[in-house]
């Protein structure tokens, strides 16, 4: 048996184990899939044999209902044919329904109709006991369904479609499901004498339908042959379709079920939601063993659906955990038994490996040591490794060195240790860039030696390894420096200016030509003041500099922008780097100077966008902010009044409503500018909202802030406002609040002023209130 060292404990425990953990799954596997394709076809014949039998307890059920009535109807003709006027013909026919109605179990209405839909006689039944409804409780049901089909038929029994009962043209509630049975009635001569209608209450076939689908594994529905729930998921869905035509039909939520169970009589389907069977009642399937002739209005489904939850074998979890355990069991076994194979095989090569690193690494040098094995990845490192790649020995152990290397030295890595393992020779001195742990790339010195196993096939390496960044470090700053020389003698983009510690120009690039107008000629060996000027540049307290602020300048180092003159007099900013050279025992100057004013007409620009509501040319919400925020603590600081006002314009909406949002836009920027006229230059005037307002009022105490808001509100009201739809004139409410100790915050204060305006707003609006306190 060969050697397996203790890392490749799992790799053996896998060889040995990998072909009786397949089969247990294998047959594992085989067993729970036929188990459960055993138990889907149980349930699905389950169904199948279940609607069947619905539909064949609703045929029952109709067949008894179709022969009640035949009979019945055979009955009120005798009775028509015999003698007597008519009341009493009627006071026959309604004893004959008495009798009828009471015995009949179902039976919850019998009616004699004229041949023009008028109810002669009728019987209601309830609990058994019959009542007759005389006078005006009798109704005209000419209007009706079922009254019209049924006329168009001869001796046909007319079925109609499963209802709610309807007494003078409403629901009755609680709902009473029923099926209406017509018939006509005939004189001995063929005449017509009018229609007998018994209406069965679906409630004892509904009784039947639930106790049959309480042995369903899943939920049985009713539908008609349009797909209006009769029995749907839930109560909500019953009968829906009669109140809504267009809705509670199946094809709402089920459109791909609905368009396969419609075309067909009978069925069984898989679908997303479960396992569909389907069976059939109309006019097709109906049988009725006295050949009556039957004519149905509708059709109706019995739909089974068992969702795919209930599909689930049961107790599968436990064999599930079964097979589990035993696959665990068998695992556990397998490993008990290589572990203590490689075990005893690690104690005796370990004191070996241990003696031989060791003696290796008294012959390698650097700044940590490690070893690989046959797969490449670290077996052993040095403590130091934290100190160069910046993980622990811990977290190198079982990585490879390719995981650290640079993506452009990969390859030149890879080569060379495969070369070393291929020909099982040493390698000294190999430099490559690697990333440490902060992503930080640093370059390393790589030195080691390869392991041999008996049959001297290389194993792994033995090394030791340095962090040369720095001397390379030193080297890449030499090249770049004299790159950056070459790069500014070919080539720059700003002008380039080198001087001498009097400030004399020693050299001026054609891009200086290009910003300032003066060729190399004119400016060589004479100074830079000539463009420069100290009108043209403000020093730091305001005022404009003098030739010392400006020479002071030039004989600093460092960043700044400064206004400079092209040679044809034109004023433009400049960003201006200056930085020392040493060169020759002489101290220069070497200054790059970048025309800016794009930059700054950009910068401009910004400023107006970031501070300014672009309608009404107003300070926006976050600049209002701010400002009032500073004035809040100047306040504070110096003791200095403070108020505010928040301004809303009445009924707003209506006018963007009736006039559009054009006329809209112009009311604000009007309202603003009647603002703007009224308020002082420190005053800051703002929109915070769509029609919302706000002004600070710095210096101003609630009197003074009083009257700024009356006469704001009297000159807002004054005024026409032109607009694209025409003149208009507005309204404002204005809340006013002032700096307390109870508005002392900048949320406190606003808050005083909106319940201000929010109170003059309820009062009426076109008003101003004062508010003092943020509390109502």
């Amino acid at each position: 048996m060969e050697t397996k060292s203790s890392n490749n404990v799992f790799l053996y425990f896998v060889k040995r184990f990998f072909f009786v953990a397949l089969l247990i799954f294998v047959v594992s596997a085989w067993g729970v899939l036929t188990q459960r394709a055993q138990y889907l076809e149980i349930v699905k014949n389950h169904e199948v044999d279940m609607v069947k039998s619905n539909i064949s307890t609703f045929n029952t059920w109709l067949e008894s209902g179709v022969a009640h009535t035949a009979v019945l109807a055979g009955l009120v003709a005798e009775q028509l044919n015999g003698p007597g006027d008519s009341n009493i013909k009627y006071d026959r026919i309604a004893n004959v329904f008495s009798v009828f109605g009471s015995q009949c179990s179902g039976c919850a209405q019998l009616r004699f109709l004229s041949t023009q839909g008028m109810e002669l006689v009728r019987v209601n039944i309830t609990d058994g006991q019959p009542l007759r409804i005389f006078g005006q409780y009798l109704q005209d049901k000419s209007g009706r369904d079922y009254f019209q089909e049924a006329r168009k038929l001869k001796d046909e029994v007319y079925v109609s479609r499963f209802d709610l009962n309807m007494e003078f043209g409403k629901v009755v509630v609680p709902y009473a499901p029923v099926l209406r049975l017509v018939k006509k009635i005939y004189d001995s001569s063929g005449n017509e004498l009018g229609f007998i209608v018994v209406n069965f209450s679906g409630d004892r076939l509904f009784k039947l339908f639930r106790s049959t689908g309480a042995e369903s594994f899943g939920r049985l529905y009713l539908l008609n042959d349009r797909g209006g729930w009769i029995v749907g998921p839930d109560e909500t869905y019953n009968w829906k379709f009669l109140f809504k035509h267009e809705h509670g039909l199946m094809r709402d939520e089920f459109p791909n079920e609905w368009s396969e169970i419609k075309g067909q009589e009978h069925g069984q389907f898989s679908a997303g939601s479960g396992v569909y069977t389907f069976d059939s009642l109309n006019s097709n399937s109906f049988y009725y063993e006295l050949r009556q002739d039957v004519v149905f209005n509708e059709g109706w489904k019995v739909v089974s659906l068992v969702p795919e939850e209930a599909l689930v074998v049961p107790r599968r979890n436990l064999l599930l955990s079964l097979l589990g355990f035993l696959f665990l069991l068998v695992g556990y076994l397998f490993w008990r038994q290589t572990s203590m194979i490689v075990a005893s095989e690690d104690i005796r090569t370990a004191l070996e490996e241990s003696e031989k690193r060791f003696m290796d690494v008294a012959d390698a040098a650097g700044e940590f040591i490690w070893e690989t094995g046959p797969d490449g990845s670290f077996v052993f490192v040095t403590g130091r490794a934290e100190d160069v790649l910046g993980y622990s020995a811990e977290e190198l152990i079982g990585r490879s060195p390719f995981d650290f290397v640079d993506e452009e030295s990969s390859w030149d890595v890879r080569k060379e240790f495969l070369d070393a393992a291929q020909f099982g020779h040493s390698f000294r001195g190999l430099v490559f860039k690697f990333v440490n742990r902060d992503g930080r790339k640093i370059w390393l010195e790589f030195n080691g030696v390869p392991l041999f196993d008996a049959a001297g096939t290389v194993t792994g390496f033995r090394g030791a390894t340095s962090d040369i960044s720095a001397q390379k470090k030193a080297l890449q700053d030499l090249q770049d420096r004299e790159d950056m020389l070459q790069s500014i003698s070919d080539s720059v983009q700003d002008a380039l200016v080198l001087m001498d510690e009097n400030g004399l120009v020693h050299f001026w690039n054609p891009a200086a030509e290009k910003i300032f107008g003066f060729s190399a000629e004119e400016m060589l060996g004479e100074s830079l003041q000539c463009c420069f000027f100290a009108e043209d540049n403000l020093a730091p307290d305001g005022e404009r500099g003098d030739g010392e602020y400006i020479d002071g300048l030039l004989s600093s180092y460092g960043s700044f922008t400064v206004n400079v003159r092209r040679k044809g007099g034109e004023v433009f900013p400049a960003e201006v780097l200056l930085s020392p050279l040493r060169r020759d025992e002489q101290w220069w100057v070497v200054g790059t100077f970048r025309d800016v004013t794009e930059r700054k007409e950009a910068e401009d620009k910004l400023r107006k966008l970031a501070t300014t509501d672009p309608l009404t040319g107003l300070y926006n919400r976050r600049f209002f902010m701010e400002s009032a925020e500073d004035a809040l603590e100047r306040s504070c600081r110096y003791g200095r009044d403070l108020s505010l006002l928040m301004l809303d314009i009445d009924f707003f909406k209506n006018v963007n409503d009736m006039y559009g949002h054009d006329a809209g836009d112009d009311v604000l920027k009007a309202l603003s500018n009647t603002g703007l006229k009224i308020l002082r230059n420190i005053d800051v005037f703002g929109r915070i909202g769509g029609e919302e307002f706000s002004i600070l009022l710095p210096d101003t105490g609630l009197e003074g802030a009083k009257q700024v808001a009356e006469r704001l509100r009297a000159e807002i009201e004054a005024k026409v406002m032109n607009t694209r739809s025409g003149p208009l004139k507005i309204t404002v409410s204005i809340g006013v609040a002032t700096y307390n100790d109870k508005t002392d915050t900048l949320e406190n204060l606003l808050k005083a002023a909106d319940i201000g305006l929010y109170a003059a707003k309820e009062a009426g609006r076109n008003q101003v209130k004062i508010q003092l306190t943020p509390e109502n």
